[in-house]
């Protein structure tokens, strides 16, 4: 079971996970990342400190939430990732469009240039 929790962080929202992001998990949390364009947030950062595994329909999630939010000029990013998640990121090469960093706060300096 995959939880969620929210927080603001200037123009930012924070979405921290906890547990496996995988199909099952993920039902209905598109709803809660497309939804935060209209609290007029410039990023949306995922915490992914708490995240144990990722399969192939998270990893697509991630690319299909990248390019909705794109022409509303909403960032997407992603900070802590563990070392298997991350190698699952950069296998498919979603750091190539969503940055990944190591924390919420080089994730909040980073956006606040773009």
């Amino acid at each position: 079971m995959l939880q969620v929790r929210e927080k603001l962080n200037h123009q930012s929202t924070v979405i921290m996970f906890t547990g496996r992001f995988d199909r099952q998990s993920t039902i209905g949390i598109g709803d809660l990342i497309l939804g935060t364009k209209d609290m007029k947030c410039q990023n949306i950062i995922l915490d992914f400190m708490g995240i144990t595994g990722i399969d192939s329909v998270g990893l697509g999630l991630l690319y299909l939430w990248y390019h909705k939010l794109q022409p509303q000029h909403i960032g997407l990013s992603i900070v802590g990732p563990s070392p298997n998640v991350r190698a699952a990121l950069e296998g498919c090469h979603l750091p190539d469009c969503v940055p990944v960093y190591a924390s919420e706060h080089e994730a909040v300096r980073q956006e606040a240039y773009c």
